[in-house]
């Protein structure tokens, strides 16, 4: 009865240090995740970096747009040479000197306002897009770039340790994507860095139908 009692005993504490450690896991784990901006304050933040990158990036003003990346942060750019989407790390916006080389900055312009709601999609297919507007999800947050990551890693052989595509993927964590819609689309994400919001991403290859 004893023997009984003692392995009753030792279970218990043995699944009550196990809830521990998942609790104190899933606590490390929410810890590197954003807070939504949810007060008026933190939306208006919010918005005032994503259409002034929209502005700089429709006028093609470099400095403006270069004020709105982190030097530590980095910028990404996601376009499409073939079949697979790969990206490139740079310094700087320059529209004198896109990236990729072959596929200049668009002209256009914008008249729609940045909504809060679910992204849209684009059909190939139809080449359309399944919602016209100015939009950001804050309901989730994108996987472009750890996706991309793990392709070059495994069938192209690509030098991408595991601690680099988990370094991207705590970065897409804490990050938005931002999409305004139009034959030549403006795509990107977001990330925020101690209170403020910064641009990481230019995604150049989605709704790129050409491939």
């Amino acid at each position: 009865m004893k023997a009984l009692f003692f392995t009753i005993f030792c279970a218990t504490l043995l699944f009550s240090s196990c809830n521990q450690n998942r609790s104190k896991e899933q606590e490390t784990e929410d810890s590197t995740q954003i807070k939504v901006p949810q007060s008026h304050e933190e939306i208006q933040q919010f918005r005032e970096v994503v259409t002034r990158f929209v502005r700089a990036y429709i006028s093609q003003d470099n400095r403006k747009a270069n004020a709105l990346l982190h030097p530590d942060l980095g910028f990404t750019v996601i376009y499409r040479p073939g079949v697979a989407d790969v990206f490139a790390k740079v310094d700087s916006i320059d529209f004198a000197h896109p990236v990729p080389a072959y596929f200049p900055y668009p002209i256009f312009s914008n008249d729609y306002v940045l909504t809060f709601e679910s992204l849209p999609t684009f059909d190939c297919g139809t080449e359309k897009w399944s919602k016209e507007g100015f939009f950001c999800d804050t309901t989730s947050h994108p996987d472009q770039l750890s996706r991309i990551a793990a392709f070059q890693k495994e069938f192209n052989k690509q030098e991408l340790s595991e601690a680099q595509i988990e370094e991207i993927k705590a970065a897409e964590k804490k990050s938005y994507r931002v999409i305004l819609t139009g034959r030549d689309p403006l795509i990107f994400h977001l990330q925020q860095q101690e209170g403020a919001w910064y641009i990481t991403v230019l995604d150049r290859a989605y709704a790129g139908c050409d491939a």
